[in-house]
């Protein structure tokens, strides 16, 4: 594309928009709060995140918090506290007195790791990783949901982490002075798990004890299973642990909670394991064990039916009688009223539809009696906790009302520490005492805002959203979609249609750096929560197997032909979205070729055969295709049914490339694992030999394209593209 004044106008004005909103804070998670001992004064410290888009890259720091509850009032705000990007672990000890850091450093071509303990200012023990005497393991692993932890007990004196296992180096045939000293080859195939989980191949199990000062890898821990979660019991030496098993070979683990995983109780100081449940078709994630009850534990269970993200239900475990009993069952169906609403008249309603989202580390009250929840309820985050003395769900609703987001970071003492968010507002830090539920009515006096984070007045007034939600072909399962808009706008504005991957995941009210963006300069913006979305119910999620690029395309092209209706029906539509978002955006373009303006696809499925063959959860393919079970022993090849193999090319995007006339840009990634690039670049190829507009970047990063030098490359390219393609700046 030629450079005129227009388009450099157009550049400028993405550049420095993007700028604008990837530099506020977001809030991410939050490392301690703490109270006086007489109840007055509390004390909290919060993560928070931005972009630095002049390093490119992200940044993650902390700020500190005195506030009044006596006084309702904030007497303290510290400056920020900037987290070394060298930092692979950090975590303070549940009493707030111990603080474990893992940090690295490159030197020359090997990357080291030091493990350090403090207290208060004092450096009270740390080591070298590759330190033999010292260091039983090898690297700790980083930070992530289902192959990691790394966790204090209760107590505050041990900490249970997970590493690699220690190898000899790896060095050649020819150069070892020693047979025995030559390892494994460098060139020998390591089993990973897959997509963004490169690093995790084997995993110990270790334990420090600030006691002794020692660390100790626990022994006898079963070879062909990885343990990736885990939970501290009430007596100090033992631990409940999940695991995977890790033959005959492994598939993608992130984003899957359909993986089969078993429980195991293990006493690290006699190194003695006991699994507690078989492997079956069951999925076993984030124990926690009560902190008040010796031998129980909840955990969030889900079947193995096939999608990758399902309605869980809360277990409680008891590891001596291995009884378990339901707390929170899974919401199979969820019934509505009003299901003939006009456009964008819906209200945000109420009613508990599922589990879906994991269990917070700091998830009790510290008299036991109460759990905290997160969980989605239709296109908003929502937050509960579980009353064990009244054995009943308890919903903590947003004092803003419904038209938020309610996130739930961690319960300290009597005390939920809380971010609330909507479309304009990118965090609002607030607590609730738990000790207003005994009231007989909800007081709001339990909500203290502590800080916020919003846009000047007259900004944030103009940015508006509403709800629409309509049910297809007359089943009570819904399809919800947000529209974003500026309110007093008298254009007629782009339409911007954001379709979320997955398929099971979920695109909830919250502050998108990108859309608020997009939003700023002169489009509107519509987020579909197409059928096979979480937060609906498990008969929502079950619609979309085997009928992949049927009812997710119905229901996106229905919920913009509503808005277009219900705004302005001449306006260009622009197509956004990534992973099984290709799926849909493919086949709307296919089937609709003269009603999209354009097409933004990120690592996207255009070809099911092809992603069958190469991704790393080949299981999806055939759940979404031919709602079927994938087999080990059979694994691919399955050619010989030719039935299955003509099915995923019908259904395929590039099935339809011969009617495609939008111009499509593509947005992929070099170590994507989940939709290789391969996918989308054969796509690509198809359309310049067909002379449709098209345009290809390609990033050094994985599938979610999540690191700030990909993130904002895509942004400005996007704009760049559309402006290219609708003229916008003539």
């Amino acid at each position: 594309m030629t450079a005129t004044p227009s388009t450099n106008q157009i550049l400028t004005s993405a550049i420095e928009t993007y700028r604008r909103y990837a530099g506020q804070p977001t809030l991410s998670d939050i490392e301690s709060c703490r109270q006086d001992t007489n109840d007055d004064i509390l004390h909290l410290t919060p993560y928070f995140s931005t972009m630095d888009l002049v390093k490119l890259e992200d940044l993650t720091y902390t700020r500190s918090f005195t506030y009044s509850l006596k006084n309702r009032h904030l007497l303290f705000t510290s400056n920020v506290t900037p987290i070394n990007k060298n930092i692979v672990r950090r975590l303070a000890s549940p009493d707030g007195k111990y603080l474990a850091l893992v940090t690295k450093e490159t030197k020359g071509e090997q990357e080291l790791q030091y493990v350090q303990i403090w207290h208060d200012e004092h450096l009270v023990f740390g080591y070298e990783v590759n330190d033999a005497k010292v260091s039983p393991h090898g690297k700790i692993l980083p930070k992530n949901d289902y192959g990691s932890f790394f966790e204090w007990s209760p107590d505050s004196r041990r900490l249970a982490f997970t590493a690699e296992e220690k190898r000899k180096p790896l060095k050649s045939y020819f150069t070892a002075e020693k047979l025995d000293e030559a390892g494994e080859p460098a060139s020998l195939y390591r089993e990973n798990w897959g997509e963004q989980m490169e690093t995790f191949e084997t995993s110990v199990v270790c334990v420090f004890d600030l006691d002794t000062k020692q660390v100790k890898l626990i022994e006898n821990q079963p070879k062909d299973l990885y343990f990736g979660q885990c939970t501290w019991t009430t007596n100090s030496d033992e631990l409940i642990f999940v695991a995977f098993h890790l033959q005959p070979y492994r598939l993608g683990l992130i984003y899957c909670e359909n993986r089969s995983s078993t429980l195991f109780h293990c006493n690290w100081r006699q190194n003695e394991w006991k699994q507690l449940t078989e492997f079956d078709q069951i999925c076993r994630l984030f124990p926690r064990h009560l902190p008040k009850t010796d031998h129980q534990f909840v955990y969030l269970q889900s079947d193995n039916n096939r999608a990758h993200k399902q309605c869980q239900r809360l277990i409680l475990f008891n590891t001596q009688t291995k009884q378990e009993k339901i707390l929170i069952d899974r919401i199979d169906n969820v019934e509505y009223t009003n299901i003939n609403a006009s456009p964008f008249t819906a209200e945000w309603d109420t009613q508990f539809k599922g589990l879906y989202l994991p269990l917070v580390l700091r998830c009790y009250s510290s008299d036991g009696r109460y759990l905290l929840i997160r969980s989605v309820s239709g296109s908003r985050n929502v937050l509960y906790v579980y009353d064990f003395t009244e054995q009943k769900l308890i919903s903590i609703d947003s004092p803003l009302g419904v038209n938020t987001s309610v996130n739930g970071l961690a319960i300290f003492g009597h005390y939920i520490a809380v971010n609330i968010v909507d479309c304009r507002t990118p965090y609002r830090l607030y607590i609730f005492d738990l000790k207003t539920l005994n009231k007989t009515e909800k007081d709001k006096n339990g909500w203290q805002l502590i800080a916020q984070h919003e846009f000047r007045e007259e900004e944030k007034n103009r940015i508006e959203w509403s709800l629409d939600r309509f049910f297809p072909d007359s089943e009570n399962i819904p399809v919800e979609s947000i529209y974003v808009h500026i309110g007093d706008a008298q254009a007629k504005r782009p339409l911007m249609v954001l379709v979320h991957g997955g398929p099971n995941s979920i695109v909830p009210l919250d502050y998108y750096i990108g859309v608020v963006a997009y939003v700023s300069l002169g489009y509107d913006v519509l987020i579909v929560n197409y059928r096979g979305s979480i937060g609906f119910g498990q008969k929502s999620i079950d619609k979309l197997l085997g009928n992949v690029s049927k009812t997710d395309v119905q229901d996106c092209h229905e919920a913009i032909r509503r808005c277009l209706d219900y705004t302005e029906p001449s306006r260009p539509v622009i197509l956004i979205g990534g992973s099984h978002a290709g799926v849909i955006i493919g086949r709307l373009i296919g089937e609709y070729p003269n009603e999209y303006a354009v097409a933004v696809l990120r690592n996207p499925v255009m070809d099911l055969l092809h992603t069958y063959m190469t991704s790393d959860i080949p299981d999806w393919a055939l759940a979404q295709t031919v709602n079927g079970d994938f087999d080990f022993e059979t694994g691919r090849n399955r050619f010989s049914d030719t039935s299955f193999v003509t099915y995923l090319i019908e259904r395929s995007s590039i099935r339809l490339l011969d009617q495609v006339k939008t111009p499509v840009l593509f947005q992929l990634g070099k170590k994507d694992r989940r939709v290789p690039y391969s996918v989308g670049l054969r796509y690509y190829e198809c359309l310049k030999a067909k002379n449709i507009p098209t345009k290809l970047y390609v990033y050094d990063s994985n599938h979610a394209l999540s690191e700030v030098p990909s993130a904002s490359d895509c942004f400005v390219n996007t704009v760049l593209f559309i402006d290219e393609h609708l003229k916008l700046s003539a």
